[in-house]
């Protein structure tokens, strides 16, 4: 049976759906607790763990992430509350803000006030799942007397905040069930933990009331260069081709040098390169690569950091994802 608490998610472009639900399953079978489903432009989060639910019976669902603007929170709530009932109570509702590129480019949407549409959509979002009438008059949303027409959840569905930047991490500690956190430095955990609770202060919530979640690109292999070779390819689209989010947090945490090369070879178009200038201490910051026992010895340096689940990333062909991750789960079964 896997070590305590470890999650699943893919890269959003990876993988045929039947591949997905195949390594869903060997995941169920060594005991992981949930499966984040990420959706950005390729298959809907939803649909894809609709899929999930009918083919398992006990690992947990999750968006993992869904974004704030490009559905009402009336929408989502009716989403992951359907999700609950036909995975017969295993939905997880993981959600960000994402960001300009995405919004507006790909959706057409304005990105405005992240903050502020973030904490009135899940406050919409628990009042709707609670069987609630909700009328709210906020800044961003102007609901009014909307309920569910079907019976709600009989359970409180978890609501996980990704967040990046001291006041998402702030406000994950104030309204969010948990927090998911990306590209988060070892070294800069409890740091960033720290601020989540300084939120969770603020509300008058206890500690530890939020649960640490972090996703990890991951890659076992006996032959670390290729570990860390998948994995620095991942690295170096997120630094190099999403914006200046990931540039900017990665400069500020240590890795400047780094994130400048990156990005500057992949506006070149000069993938390989970006790639390369990915290094090992980047990787061993912020992600799970090696041997099988030298990938457990850092699963356990994470959560010994305050990482209370942590989410192996894979980012592996249509042809290989089965086989690959299957392989790495069970290398990772055991201590």
């Amino acid at each position: 049976m896997i070590m305590s608490r470890l999650g699943l998610s893919f890269g959003w472009r990876d993988k045929s759906l039947a591949g997905i639900v195949d390594c869903v399953r060997i995941a169920e079978g060594a005991g992981l607790e949930s499966v984040w489903i990420p959706e950005a432009w390729g298959r809907d989060a939803f649909l894809t763990l609709t899929t999930i639910a009918n083919a398992t019976q006990r690992i947990k669902l999750a968006t993992g992430i869904i974004n704030a603007y490009s559905r009402s929170p009336a929408a989502i709530a009716m989403a992951i509350s359907t999700l609950e009932e036909l995975s017969n109570g295993r939905a997880i509702l993981g959600i960000g803000s994402s960001g300009a590129l995405v919004i507006e480019r790909w959706h057409g949407l304005h990105f405005q006030q992240p903050f502020t549409r973030l904490r009135e959509s899940i406050t919409i979002i628990r009042q709707i799942l609670a069987g609630e009438q909700v009328n709210l008059q906020g800044k961003i949303f102007q609901v009014s007397s909307f309920r569910l027409a079907v019976q709600p959840p009989t359970r409180k569905i978890p609501i996980y905040l990704a967040a990046m930047g001291l006041k998402m991490l702030r406000l994950a500690g104030e309204i969010a069930d948990g927090v998911l956190l990306y590209l988060e430095p070892l070294s800069k955990m409890r740091e960033a933990i720290a601020e989540i609770q300084k939120g969770a202060e603020k509300a008058k919530r206890p500690a530890g009331s939020v649960d640490v979640a972090a996703f990890l690109p991951t890659f076992v292999s006996e032959q670390p260069e290729q570990a860390k070779q998948v994995v620095a390819r991942v690295i170096a689209y997120y630094v190099g081709g999403m914006g200046v989010y990931y540039h900017r947090k990665l400069s500020e945490v240590g890795f400047k040098a780094e994130a400048d090369k990156i990005q500057a070879a992949w506006f070149r178009g000069d993938r390989a390169t970006a790639t390369s200038e990915v290094t090992q201490a980047l990787v061993d910051s912020v992600a799970i690569t090696g041997t099988p026992a030298q990938c457990r010895s850092k699963i356990q340096e994470f959560r010994k950091a305050g990482v209370s689940l942590p989410i192996l990333s894979f980012s592996v062909d249509n042809q290989q994802a089965a086989q690959v991750v299957g392989e790495s789960i069970r290398a990772l079964a055991s201590d």
